[in-house]
């Protein structure tokens, strides 16, 4: 039975769209009733369901003004205290689970509805994934009879969740309400199984097993390819197989057995149409969080919203492992791979070369970053297409932390803006001071160019320095130094030569057909 809740179907966003539109006058009436329909429960009663068409739109009306005026009573949590009525919890305006539950069953009743309350455990405040299930419940939710069909409504997690720091948060979760029972019952196990309103009920063990899925989950169209258990085995790290849209975006980290972020080298995403693979490293022996967020594109403030919690634990024998570089959605939309490098964290020396399988119509950008940073001087890398790989260089100036992060975009992309793609660490053992590369301009990576020598970004005055580069398309290159022109002989796309440099700055330009400009390529410093 498990396995079919996993697989079960989620509710596509034109239903959601059409649900939202059905409620919206509803939620307004019930988010605008007047004081003197508040004053007692039979008049709360009375005014939430006077618009209502049916049996759905009254609870619908009760759900959401519960929802928007009740705060959860996070003192009274765990006080020793009698349980506050109805009446009381309307009058006070706050309470705990099974006080909302009960509000929402008497307005019900007064509604006309049927609704009854439903004690049991809920995967809420505290809860980490692949806990045992404690013999107590701690959780009360409604069943509610709409059209002569039982149906689930949790009026307390709609009205918002508790912090650790804040307290209580009201924030308004739709999903609550008439919750489908094979994705409830994920975080929903009810004392009495005959309220999972499933035809195969699940165990106790079987409700432990499951992964913690939130709501962003199914609200996202989300299923889980594998694992489907929610403690995995990560001494040699793990690896999650998701499905979803390809509007929706994930992103994952780890976090250790308090809670922490750890640094987020220990995970990558790599996506693939529908297709979503979260790749975890192991840090060491311990017990870890696996956690993963998804947001759909046309999120409206684009945040990423908590989706699904999975236990991984690292054997007393797992040893850390280097983790991998940050990766962004655009380096896989853009066809990118690793050709080398596939560590987050790189030992080097003074110098660093990574490669990538890169597809011929996307580009390359790469800069250095500080350990407190900040962008060091563009010399300090140099991107281009050797042969069937993209070739990206860095140069360390002396020993210490640095990030290499790289850029992509399309070519002839007419925003001509690159995107971040790709990030690593990177350990510098030792540094070069007067180690550089040639400046590239935007023109060198547009014509597809391709350097071969000089490598070197500063050049020494008053000798020739042999050029070689392949320029594709390109009718004439030269070399400009001093005010001197200094043409290069042309062999198909290759272009080689010497020319005599003076100090100050030396270009290399190229004109292309139908152009009587030069375009400037590379740029020197001559010393």
């Amino acid at each position: 039975m498990v396995w079919l809740i996993l697989s079960s179907l989620v509710l596509t966003m034109e239903a959601l769209a059409e649900e939202e539109s059905v409620y919206s006058a509803i939620d307004e009436h019930a988010l605008h009733a007047p004081a003197d329909a508040e004053a007692t429960l039979e008049d709360l009663a009375t005014y939430l369901a006077a618009p209502a068409q049916n049996d759905e739109e009254r609870a619908r009306a009760i759900y959401r003004w519960i929802a928007a005026n009740i705060d959860y009573d996070v003192a009274g949590m765990t006080a020793a205290r009698i349980e506050r009525t109805p009446e009381e919890v309307l009058a006070e305006r706050k309470g705990v689970c099974s006080e909302y539950s009960a509000l929402f069953s008497r307005l019900c009743e007064l509604s006309g509805l049927e609704a009854v309350v439903i004690e049991g455990f809920g995967k809420g405040y505290g809860y980490t994934v692949g806990s045992n299930v404690p013999d107590l419940s701690n959780h009360a939710w409604n069943g509610v009879k709409i059209d002569g069909e039982w149906r689930l409504v949790d009026t307390t997690w709609g009205a918002g969740y508790l912090d650790p720091e804040d307290g209580f948060v009201r924030r308004f979760e739709d999903f609550y309400f008439l919750t489908p029972p094979e994705e409830l019952v994920w975080t929903h196990l009810p004392e009495d199984s005959d309220w999972q309103l499933l035809d195969d009920t699940i165990s106790r063990d079987e409700f432990e097993g499951l992964v913690y899925a939130k709501p962003a989950f199914f609200d996202n169209g989300m299923k889980i390819v594998r694992p489907l258990e929610g403690t995995v085995d990560g001494t040699l790290g793990a690896n999650v197989t998701l499905s979803a849209p390809e509007e929706v975006a994930v992103i994952a980290d780890l976090l250790d057995e308090e809670g922490q972020k750890l640094p987020r080298r220990f995970t990558m995403v790599r996506r693939s149409s529908d297709e979503v693979l979260v790749m975890v490293a192991c840090p060491g022996p311990s017990n870890f969080t696996i956690r993963i967020y998804s947001r759909r594109g046309d999120s409206i403030d684009g945040a990423y919203d908590w989706t699904l919690d999975y236990r991984m634990i690292a054997g007393p024998n797992a040893r850390e492992e280097p983790g991998f570089p940050q990766v962004w959605d655009i380096f896989w939309d853009l066809g990118l791979d690793f050709g080398s490098k596939p560590e987050g964290v790189i030992t080097t020396g003074s110098d660093l070369n990574v490669t990538f399988s890169v597809p011929e119509d996307v580009l390359l950008l790469a800069r250095l970053l500080d350990e407190e940073g900040q962008e060091l001087p563009e010399d300090r890398t140099f991107a281009q297409r050797e042969d069937d790989s993209y070739v990206v260089r860095a140069a360390f100036q002396k020993p210490g932390n640095y990030t290499l992060r790289i850029y992509a975009k399309k070519a002839g992309d007419p925003s001509g803006d690159y995107s971040s793609a790709i990030e690593y660490s990177v350990l510098a053992q030792s540094g070069i001071d007067e180690m550089t590369y040639p400046r590239a301009t935007g023109y060198f990576a547009e014509a597809g160019a391709s350097l071969r020598r000089p490598m070197e970004g500063r050049l020494v005055a008053g000798a020739a320095q042999e050029f070689d580069l392949s320029v594709p398309g390109a009718e004439e290159v030269a070399v400009i130094s001093g005010g001197e022109w200094t043409p290069l002989s042309k062999e198909g796309e290759t272009f080689r030569g010497e020319a005599a440099l003076f100090e100050g700055e030396a270009q290399v330009a190229a004109r292309f057909p139908g152009e009587r400009s030069y375009r400037v390529l590379l740029e020197y410093d001559v010393l």
